[in-house]
């Protein structure tokens, strides 16, 4: 083999090693989560309705169903107000949704904190309300629907978090608890609660008494200016010897209580505007009329996140068309992690083979909220959380990473028949 072909020989190589690295870190693809699709010339208007049951994009959790079913959660649904032709069979071709015929509600749900739920004889804390907001849940300030604060973190019955004395647990939204010390008895330990790497909260937390002694609370006044819960970690276990000390940590809770939104009737989220906001839900309802794009290739924007689609005109039966909403996230491909023993510093619960991570398309910066009704709202689309919906099922992949993954695999074709020239050219 001459200079000539081993350089284009090296040069191929280098460029199938290049794509096949850049296909192994850059797996990211667009979803549609869409709700149950209707009919419109054979769907009565007052069933043209969505919830957690044919809605993925809904707030749903397994242990919440009864709840769910007798009226909490999201609902999403049409009532006709005797304006334009109706939605629905007795209009089927009808696209235009008047003032205040689009309705949203959203009815808080009770939750117990893990620590209750788990342990015995605890009478430190119990109960707290979340609402569910556009899919993502909030903590309902003193059980008011009106004034929240966004979850952070809940650890699950089964996690742990252990850590050794001098190390920083990194929780989330820049709050982090480090463990100090442990007394030379071994049953005491002492730590500490930071917010952007200042200290907030300090305790010593003993396992000798009784399981109340064991929970750490935090509370300060955010929200209506009185003072609550945000915070709340269970000492499980201290462990001192020659080698090493550790406490380990469960059921830990945490809220933002520096962002908290208070919303007002009149406050707008997209296309919506709240009409009621009660201590126990939120209505809203379209501000303004919305003109549905009876366009296969189109959407109708109802939210910054939320949207209708359709088919093409005449799609459907008796001269109807298709409608349902829908909303885009991002899947991302994440790595595997490397299985080994747990080790202080570690989740118990942590994953050890690979896994995907789903993020609203819209980015995932928290942005301050104000009293500005317009900011509340991009808040609370471009706030960061996790996945909240245990059943959301992606239906209608983007063709972006597809695309994405036939030009690499073009590269690599010329690739391949770069290096079957040369060897030929050289036998030659």
């Amino acid at each position: 083999m001459n200079l000539r072909t081993y350089n284009a020989v090296a040069l191929a190589i280098f460029s199938l090693t290049l794509i096949f690295t850049l296909a192994g870190t850059c797996m990211a693809m667009p979803v549609e989560i869409r709700g149950t699709p209707f009919d419109t010339g054979s769907t009565d208007a007052q069933n043209i309705s969505w919830d957690f049951r044919n809605f993925g994009a809904f707030f749903f959790g397994a242990n919440k169903y009864s709840n769910l079913l007798n009226g909490s959660g999201e609902h999403l649904y049409f009532e006709d107000k005797g304006g334009n032709p109706s939605l629905g069979k007795d209009n089927p071709s009808a696209n235009i949704i008047d003032e205040g015929e689009l309705i949203y509600t959203t009815k808080q749900l009770s939750s117990k904190y893990k620590v209750f739920s788990e342990e015995t004889n605890v009478t430190k804390v119990s109960f707290f309300y979340t609402l569910p907001l556009f899919g993502k849940s909030y903590c309902a300030i003193d059980n008011d629907a009106t004034n929240l604060a966004r979850m952070l973190y809940k650890q699950d019955e089964n996690e742990k978090k252990t850590l050794r004395a001098g190390e920083t647990w990194d929780i989330a939204g820049g709050y982090s608890l480090t463990l100090n010390g442990i007394d030379v008895e071994g049953n005491k330990c002492y730590f500490s609660l930071y917010k952007n790497n200042t200290e907030i909260e300090t305790a010593v937390i003993s396992t000798d008494g009784t399981i109340d002694d064991r929970i750490f609370v935090a509370e300060d006044e955010f929200g209506d200016n009185a003072s609550h819960v945000y915070f709340v970690t269970f000492v499980d276990s201290i462990f001192a010897s020659a080698d090493a000390d550790f406490a380990v940590f469960k059921y830990t809770w945490l809220i933002d209580k520096d962002r908290p939104l208070s919303i007002e009737s009149g406050d707008e989220f997209g296309s919506f505007e709240v009409d009621q906001a009660l201590e126990n839900m939120i209505v809203m309802s379209n501000s303004d009329a919305i003109t549905i794009n009876v366009d296969a290739d189109s959407r109708t924007n109802i939210t910054d996140e939320w949207y209708f689609r359709t088919s093409d005109e005449r799609k459907g039966s008796n001269g109807g068309y298709v409608i349902y909403p829908a909303k885009t996230v991002i899947i991302e491909e994440q790595k595997p992690v490397a299985s080994g023993t747990e080790t202080a510093g570690t989740n118990t619960s942590a994953s050890t083979s690979g896994s995907s991570q789903m993020q609203e398309v819209d980015g995932t910066q928290t942005k301050a909220i104000t009293d500005n009704s317009s900011e509340k709202s991009e808040a609370i689309y471009r706030a960061s959380s996790e996945v909240q919906n245990e059943t959301e099922t992606p239906v209608n992949a983007s063709s972006g990473a597809v695309a994405s993954s036939g030009f690499g695999g073009f590269l690599a074709a010329i690739s391949l028949a770069s290096i079957v020239y040369c060897f030929k050219k050289d036998r030659l």
